[in-house]
C-alpha cells in the first residue's frame, strides 16, 4: 500500500483512540510511522497531530481540568522535554525504537495485569512532578508522553470526564512547548507538514467518531482490546527493532 494512503489511515486510528480516551494515538501510531518515514519525522508529525487534538477536546472539556494537577504537571514537563528532544536529534535511532517498544509494552502490561480497577493508591503529593517531567522527556524524544500522565490520572483516582479533560489541560501547552522545540531543532520539515495536512481530514473524522464511542463503549472493556493490541504492537515493533542492530 503507498505511504501517501498508508499514513493518514494510521493517522485515522490513532485519532479514534485519542478522541475515545483522551490519549494514547502516539502509542498506536508511533510503530508504524517510525518503520516508514523514520522516528524524526514520526515524532513531529504526532505532535503537530496531537496539538491539533488536544485543543478541539480541550474546548469540548476545558470546565472540567483540575487546573492545579495540569499546572504542576507542566511545569515538570517543561524541564524534561529538551533532554528528550536533545535525545531525538542527537540520539542513536534503533536505540530509540527499543526504547519506544519498551515503553509500548511496560504501559500495556501495567494496564492489563498489575492495574486493579477499584485499588485505591495513595501517592505522595510530589510525585506529580517526578511523573510530568518523564513525560516531558518520553514526549519531546517519542511524541509518547501520555502514558506517564494516564497511569499518574489512575493511580489518582480521576473520574473518566476528568480524566479526559485535564489529559488536555496538560497536553495542549506542553505540546506548543514541544513544537518550539523541535522548530528550533529544524524537526519541523516541509516533508512532516505535508503529512500532517493530507492526515488532518482523517484525524477529524476520527475525532467525532471517537467521541461518539466514547458515549457508547464501556471504557474499561474497551480499554483492555486497546492495550492488548498495543502490547502485540510493542513486541513486534520491539523484536524488530533488537533485528535491526544485528
Amino acid at each position: 500500500m503507498p505511504d501517501e494512503i498508508l499514513i493518514p489511515l494510521i493517522i485515522f486510528c490513532g485519532s479514534l483512540i485519542y478522541g475515545t480516551f483522551g490519549f494514547g494515538d502516539a502509542l498506536f501510531a508511533m510503530p508504524f510511522l517510525a518503520a516508514i518515514i523514520g522516528i524524526k519525522t514520526a515524532t513531529p508529525l504526532m505532535t503537530l497531530n496531537g496539538t491539533t487534538l488536544a485543543f478541539l477536546l480541550f474546548l469540548k472539556h476545558y470546565k472540567a481540568i483540575d487546573w492545579k494537577a495540569a499546572r504542576k504537571l507542566i511545569v515538570a514537563s517543561v524541564c524534561g522535554i529538551p533532554i528528550g528532544i536533545y535525545f531525538l536529534k542527537n540520539g542513536n535511532e534503533s536505540v530509540a525504537k527499543i526504547i519506544l517498544g519498551i515503553i509500548i509494552i511496560a504501559v500495556s502490561v501495567y494496564n492489563l495485569f498489575i492495574r486493579k480497577e477499584n485499588k485505591e493508591v495513595k501517592l505522595h503529593p510530589n510525585l506529580i512532578y517526578l511523573f510530568g517531567f518523564i513525560a516531558g522527556i518520553l514526549g519531546g524524544a517519542f511524541n509518547t508522553g501520555g502514558p506517564p500522565i494516564a497511569i499518574y490520572g489512575t493511580l489518582s483516582g480521576w473520574s473518566q470526564l476528568q480524566f479526559v479533560s485535564t489529559l488536555q489541560g496538560y497536553f495542549l501547552p506542553n505540546d506548543f512547548f514541544i513544537l518550539a522545540g523541535q522548530y528550533a531543532s529544524g524537526l519541523l520539515t516541509k516533508k512532516v507538514f505535508f503529512y500532517y495536512l493530507t492526515g488532518l481530514p482523517f484525524l477529524l473524522i476520527a475525532l467525532v467518531l471517537g467521541n461518539k464511542l466514547r458515549s457508547k463503549i464501556p471504557v474499561a472493556k474497551f480499554n483492555n482490546y486497546i492495550f492488548i493490541l498495543l502490547l502485540i504492537i510493542g513486541i513486534l515493533f520491539l523484536t524488530r527493532s533488537v533485528i535491526s542492530l544485528f
